[in-house]
Order: structure tokens, then sequence, then C-alpha cells
């Protein structure tokens, strides 16, 4: 792949991103074309140099023990919030249809499950007081 030029893209939330560009020098010839690429002409990759260091930090900080030791903690935290949403709290479909719907009414249900731990916490703290 050679390198053809460099370019500035905005994305969704308005950062702006420098993007290189490199191409192939000639696709015509090679048996993997039709598996690397659906284009008549040669491949052309874009690359954020930005975004590729980003990830490598990702990479290493999880690839540590430290990392891995979240990682796995994180996993299972997360799964036991699912299991009582759907079993102590009944919740077993999404009553609305639509991503931006999906995602309020997630927001609802975390909300009201944060909530009700907070309050149990505070039964329990107010409890320990009173003893």
């Amino acid at each position: 792949m050679h390198f053809q030029r460099e370019s500035k893209q905005k994305n969704e939330s308005g950062y702006e991103i420098r993007i290189r560009h490199y191409r192939s020098a000639d696709c015509a010839e090679c048996p993997l074309k039709d598996r690397c690429s659906k284009a008549k002409g040669n491949r052309e990759i874009q690359v954020s140099m930005t975004y590729l260091r980003y990830k490598e930090r990702a990479r290493e900080k999880l690839r540590s023990e430290e990392g891995r030791e979240l990682s796995v903690r994180r996993m299972t935290e997360v799964e036991s919030v699912f299991g009582q949403i759907k079993n102590n709290r009944g919740f077993r479909r999404f009553l609305l249809r639509s991503l931006p719907k999906v995602s309020l009414e997630v927001g609802w249900l975390s909300l009201a499950h944060n909530l009700l731990k907070q309050a149990t916490i505070s039964q329990k703290a107010k409890t320990v007081v009173q003893e």
C-alpha cells in the first residue's frame, strides 16, 4: 500500500479526525482481489493514526494483570445486574421500539435499579445505627 493523501473529517459529535489514505499499486493480477475488495479499481484503505494509538494503548491496558482483573470483575458485575433486572423486577422484553426509545427505557430501568439499590443501602445503614 502506498500513501496517497491525508484528509480531515468530522465525526457525528463534531470531533475532527485526520485520515491517511493508502492505495495498492496494482490489484488486477491479484488472486485474492475478490475477497479483499469489491472496488473496480485498486484497493484503498483509510487509517486514523490517532485512533490506532488509542486502540493500542487500550489493548496494552487490557493485557496487563490489572486490566484482566478489571475485565473479569466488570463481566460478573454486569451479569448480576441484568439477572436482577430480569428476575427480581420481572423485565422480560422492551415495551418500546426504535433505538432512541429503547435507550430511554434502559435508562429508566437503570435509574430505578440504582434508586432501589440506594434505598436498600440507606435502610440497612439506619438499621445498624438504631441497634
